[in-house]
């Protein structure tokens, strides 16, 4: 009896009252999901996620979730239409993203696409400052550091007005990210929670301000702008540096030491020789 009694506390001290080990879809979704997609409203980048499974099976649905490079890789067709529809943006895998929670995700949208339709996200189509653009610059390249200690962009990333020499090339060129994520909005919504595999654990818990992402924003919607005659860039190849900078030293000690044989061996030789 008392053993029933010390294990029944046990499970009740790790499962206090209020305790389900239920996914929490709709914290997930706020967290991982809106930043592509709205429920009830035309997405960012994603499509409306409003009476999705009444458009797909979630046979299909689940695993597209959990997994959709690998749908993707495999040729699907109707995952292949919802790429082109994304302007060729693809969803990353999702950590965390199993098929409890996916299905969980799954109730949760059913849950919400009875509700009121959403107005669509208004577009901010005002030119940013000069001020903004330098800033965001400035949090770009690391001049300036990021609120919560989040890594400068150039520590993965470079622009073309930036250049090889001052960005990294772990992540992709940035040039036209604003082109390619369809605008300042999805530019925008991308920075406030970034879908990536890599930047998602870091950025999930040292998230950019709001006027942080604003000027980054500005600074890489000018970057989208800029014409290769506007902006000048060195497009450096560092195997190619290395091995000029090689030749260079052996060429300098070269120099250094082009009397050494002279100074030093044949004396030594002309002595023996005596």
């Amino acid at each position: 009896m008392r053993l029933l009694s010390t294990a029944l506390i046990s499970l009740l001290t790790l499962c206090p009252p209020g305790f389900s080990q239920e996914p929490d879809a709709e914290a997930f979704f706020k967290i991982q999901c809106v930043a592509c997609h709205n429920i009830g409203s035309p997405g960012i980048l994603g499509p409306d996620l409003a009476g999705v499974t009444e458009r797909q099976t979630r046979e299909w649905l689940v695993p597209f979730m959990m997994d959709p490079p690998a749908v993707l890789a495999s040729g699907d067709p109707y995952a292949q239409e919802l790429l082109a529809a994304a302007n060729n943006v693809q969803m990353i895998k999702i950590p965390g993203l199993d098929a409890a929670m996916a299905n969980a995700l799954l109730d949760y949208i059913e849950a919400q696409s009875g509700a009121d339709p959403k107005p669509a996200p208004v577009v901010e189509t005002e030119p940013f400052t000069a001020e903004e653009i330098n800033s965001g610059r400035e949090y770009f390249t690391g001049a300036k550091s990021l609120e919560n200690g989040a890594p400068a962009c150039t520590a993965c990333h470079t622009t073309y007005d930036i250049g090889s020499w001052g960005g990294g090339r772990l992540g992709p060129d940035l040039t036209h990210v604003s082109q390619r994520l369809q605008g300042r909005a999805g530019l925008q919504a991308w920075l406030t929670m970034p879908a990536s595999a890599v930047m998602t654990p870091i950025f999930s818990k040292q998230r950019l301000t709001k006027s942080e992402i604003r000027d980054l924003v500005a600074f890489l919607e000018s970057e989208n702008e800029k014409s290769p005659s506007e902006a000048p860039a060195v497009t450096a190849s560092f195997f190619s540096a290395g091995v000029i900078v090689a030749i260079l030293l052996l060429v300098m000690f070269g120099l250094i030491w082009k009397n050494r044989y002279r100074s030093t061996r044949i004396p030594m030789v002309e002595r023996a020789k005596r």
